[in-house]
């Protein structure tokens, strides 16, 4: 079925290799993804409410308020433990790589009982979506200055950069920080090893550092948050299971108290785009950026972290079958990125070749067919024995009409300068429809 769809998404022909078309369509072999969801679902074990049946199986250390159940893990002998396999036996092995705790029945997640249920008017998001137009950055930067201005003139405000780093280097743990004012005047700065865990993940941990250093000063009434996500920053606030539920419940706890002390107070969270280098939140960066890496001996995880973990083994899975030309297919064209890779498979944002096209339809097809080698040209009537009026030759007077030929020699097809691979490759389907049987013959093909 998923090559069925496969098929039906690019437009190739049905002798097209199963893996070629997977992977320009953007979907992984149906036994990877399988595995990813297996693989990501072992962790949801954790997020389970305290007597949920399910604990009862596991072994004595994830029984929490759950009866043990007389077939349980935790009542199995080692050697019967290796002589069993299931969906249980997968928890019990891949649980411990999740370090974070949870609290599924909070009192603070409630309905009702929620802290933007409760404090909503004294919570403020101050967001912003410039990003890349530099007229609305240029705009966002005279927000943020006159915000920051406000702030330095009221003695009771207390205002906060936060950023947090992930190193490239999975060996190394991220790290958060954090930049507190008062006035023209520094109160304090701190940094921290975050563990392995997700950017989110550590940008949550600096917003919650910020906010309990924040409300503990005395005459404190406002607090202005600046950081550059703001997903993170909605994230502090909601006490639901997540990634990072702790971190949000610690938020929620030290906000609780102090807005319900006095109507007036008011806590912002301001988006600062991190293209600008903008005061209080550059500060930040360079603070965090500043730390040396600290390896990941024993770190604390998140679950966004080992989700990840799982998701990234099953694409490298996929990058590794991609390799092999028994799976892509022998006639694949391996084309290459601006900084020199090759493009490699992927199922994100409509996969890694498919986005090139746009929603044109026929130059999906006619890019699929030419990439793939399942073309109605002269080598592909060749190679199928398939009878054709020209036969092999090309329209040009050559013997045989293969990819390479039409892209490099051609001349009916020559773009009259000096082009990149990448940059014939389109010319040659925008202006070849005959060759994939669409629309009329351009003139002077024969």
């Amino acid at each position: 079925m998923q090559r069925k769809a496969a098929l039906w998404i690019t437009g190739a022909f049905r002798t097209s290799p199963t893996g070629g078309v997977e992977a320009l369509a953007g979907l992984p072999p149906i036994h990877l993804h399988l595995r990813k969801l297996g693989e990501r679902a072992n962790f949801r074990v954790a997020t389970l409410s305290d007597s949920h049946p399910v604990r009862s199986l596991l072994s004595q250390q994830y029984h929490k308020g759950a009866l043990p159940h007389p077939c349980a893990v935790s009542s199995m002998s080692e050697p019967f433990k290796a002589k069993i396999r299931g969906a249980i036996m997968e928890v019990e092995a891949h649980l411990p790589e999740l370090t974070e705790s949870f609290e599924p029945c909070a009192s603070e997640a409630c309905p009702g009982n929620r802290l933007l249920d409760r404090f909503e008017d004294q919570i403020v998001f101050d967001e912003s979506a410039a990003e890349k137009d530099p007229e609305a950055l240029t705009l966002r930067r005279v927000d943020l200055d006159n915000l920051l201005a406000e702030a330095r003139d009221q003695p009771y405000t207390v205002y906060c950069g936060t950023d947090a780093s992930l190193p490239q280097i999975t060996r190394y743990q991220a790290a958060s920080a954090v930049v507190l004012y008062r006035g023209r005047d520094r109160v304090s700065r701190s940094r921290h090893v975050a563990g392995r865990v997700t950017a989110p993940d550590a940008e949550l941990f600096a917003i919650r550092s910020a906010v309990v250093q924040a409300v503990g000063l005395e005459g404190c009434s406002r607090v202005i948050i600046f950081t550059d996500s703001m997903a993170s920053a909605k994230r502090a606030v909601d006490p639901s299971v997540h990634s990072g539920q702790a971190h949000s419940l610690a938020v929620c706890r030290a906000l609780e108290v102090w807005l319900a002390a006095d109507a007036a107070r008011q806590i912002t969270f301001a988006h600062v785009p991190s293209k600008l280098e903008w005061e209080v939140h550059h500060e930040a960066h360079l603070f965090v950026t500043g730390l040396p890496p600290v390896p990941a001996l024993r770190p604390a995880t998140s679950l966004d972290s080992v989700r990840k973990h799982a998701t990234q083994s099953c694409l490298d899975a996929w990058i590794y079958m991609f390799q092999s030309p028994s799976y892509a297919g022998s006639q694949f064209m391996r084309l290459k990125t601006l900084d020199g890779g090759f493009i490699q498979p992927k199922y994100a944002n409509g996969g890694a070749w498919l986005p090139a096209a746009g929603d044109d339809l026929s130059l999906v097809s006619r890019m699929t067919r030419c990439i793939l080698g399942h073309a109605p040209i002269g080598a592909y009537y060749e190679r199928f024995n398939i009878p054709a009026e020209q036969g092999t030759r090309c329209g040009c007077g050559a013997l045989r009409q293969t990819r390479d030929h039409i892209l490099k020699y051609c001349p009916q097809y020559s773009p009259g300068g000096t082009f990149s691979r990448l940059e014939q490759l389109l010319d040659f389907l925008t202006m070849n429809p005959r060759a994939f049987a669409f629309g009329p013959s351009p003139a002077g093909v024969g």
